[in-house]
Parts: C-alpha cells; structure tokens; sequence
C-alpha cells in the first residue's frame, strides 16, 4: 500500500525529537506519568472522570454498547496524550459508550493484583451501567489484559462479552524469538526494553505462564474476536502465532504500518479507527 504523507511526517517527527530514546529512559526508570484529556476533548466527547480504588476512570458518554479500553504502555506507561482522541473517535463513530481505566502498574502491583483490580472495575462497570452490548477492548499490553478478562469472564460464571477487539495485543511476553530487525518505521519499541519490563510484570508466574502471555495458552474461552495488527510491527509474528489458535478470529492487516499505528494521528489511523468502529457495531 502507499504509505501516506501524514504517516511519514509522524514518524518523522517521532525520529527528530528522540522518541525510541525517551521511551527507552521511561522503560529504565519503570514508570511513567499518565496524561488526562484536554478541556476540549472532554467537552468534544463528553468525558467525566470517576476513581476506582484511587486510580483514575475516564467515561466517553453514549448509547447502550459498552466499549471497556485497556491500554497499552508495556506495563510501564499510563495514558499518553494520544489515547483521548483516539478513543473518542472511537466512541463517537461507534455511538457507544467507552470506559477507559488507568488500571494500576508494577511496582504499585503484582500482574494478579493488576487483574484483579481490572475484573472487580470491570464488574462494578457493568453493574451499574446495565449495557445491552459488551466490547472488550485493548492495545498493545492494554491487549494482553483485554484477552484475560475475556477469558476470565467466560470461565467464571460471569455473562461473557460479545466481543473482542485487539489492537496489536502484547501475547507473548518472553520474546525468545529471534529479534526483528526494526524498520524505518518502527521508531519506538525496542526488543530488549520490552523483554525488561515483561519479566518485571510477570513477576513470580514468570513471562510463559498463560495469564501473563495469552499465546502459551492451550485455548481460551474469547468470543468474537477482531485484531488488528500492522505487518512491520516487533509484535506482529507473535499476534500471528496467537490468532493461529482461534482460526475464526477476524484478522485486520495494514501493510507497512508499525506498531499501534491505529493510535497514530494520521490518514492510516483515522481509517483503522473507522474500520475499529464497524466491528464495534456489526
């Protein structure tokens, strides 16, 4: 495919202000800030702000269809400034109603305690709002927990989800393949970083147990699963040996697109999140 102008300004613009160099000094810190919308994007998409258990909810105002976003960030990162955008236009495309929690991060919390935070909100949410759908919703390692809580709900006599939409979902934590030689598009992730803060996470269960890579999994109990995934992303032959194991899951492939390209400012990103939407609402 023809890459756009928007897309190559974007990460252009990623290269000159060193942006694979401050991820790298986030992942070695181990830990980062987490951003809050704008005033203008909570009066363009009408968000209000909650807490659970101390830590910050963000709620896009909308119908019926309950959209639960995890986000990614390696388990690192809280919300960067792209999310709120993003998920808006999400929202707002898909008419339904998005619920985003700044669910908590090591060293604050084990991987156990991060879903059992995650599966407590998650039922609080629905308990309250009373939605007629269900979309479970995540990127990256916000991915790898959305495939949890999936496979949580439908094992624990809890209503399962109607759907499943991964965003380039973190599934394999150990990354003992071999490196994939990043590509001039691919300005952020490095291999080593995410190795680093997968160990970390994962804790005493260790990166290959099921519940902190979902690809070691036999088979989980996922409903109607949409992943989309970029081909020249570090991720990508990982979320391929993954989606192998759930042959009717709906494969969304972007050729020449990095990793969560769909949280791009850009002309590919603002298509992903239209074609996001559309398997929102089918």
């Amino acid at each position: 495919m023809s890459i756009s102008l928007s897309h190559r300004l974007f990460v252009l613009l990623l290269r000159l202000t060193g942006g694979r160099k401050i991820l790298g000094k986030q992942f070695a810190k181990g830990c980062s800030a987490t951003a809050a919308p704008k005033p203008k994007e909570i009066e363009a998409y009408g968000i209000t702000k909650s807490e659970f258990k101390a830590l910050p909810v963000w709620t896009y105002s909308g119908d019926d269809t309950l959209i639960y976003y995890l986000h990614g960030g390696g388990f690192i990162l809280g919300f960067s400034a792209l999310y709120f955008t993003m998920m808006g236009s999400i929202a707002k495309a898909s008419g339904a109603t998005l619920v985003a929690p700044d669910y908590p991060l090591p060293p604050e919390a084990t991987a156990l305690e991060t879903h059992g935070w995650m599966r407590a909100h998650f039922v609080e949410t629905v308990d309250k709002l009373r939605p007629k759908r269900v979309i479970i919703m995540g990127d990256s390692a916000g991915g790898n927990l959305a495939i949890g809580l999936a496979d949580w709900l439908s094992t624990n006599n809890h209503k399962p989800a109607d759907k499943l939409v991964l965003l380039a979902p973190w599934v394999d934590l150990e990354m003992a393949g071999p490196d994939v030689e990043l590509n001039s598009g691919e300005q952020l992730l490095v291999h080593d970083d995410l190795r680093a803060a997968g160990k970390r996470y994962a804790g005493k269960l260790g990166v290959t147990h099921p519940l902190i890579s979902p690809v070691f999994a036999n088979q989980l109990a996922l409903p109607e699963t949409h992943i989309f995934t970029g081909d020249i992303d570090p991720l990508h032959p990982d979320i391929i040996r993954f989606a192998a194991k759930y042959p009717k899951a709906k494969i969304d492939l972007a050729k020449d697109l990095p990793h969560v390209y769909m949280l791009m400012p850009t002309k590919e990103g603002k298509a992903a999140i239209m074609r996001i939407s559309e398997a929102v609402k089918a």
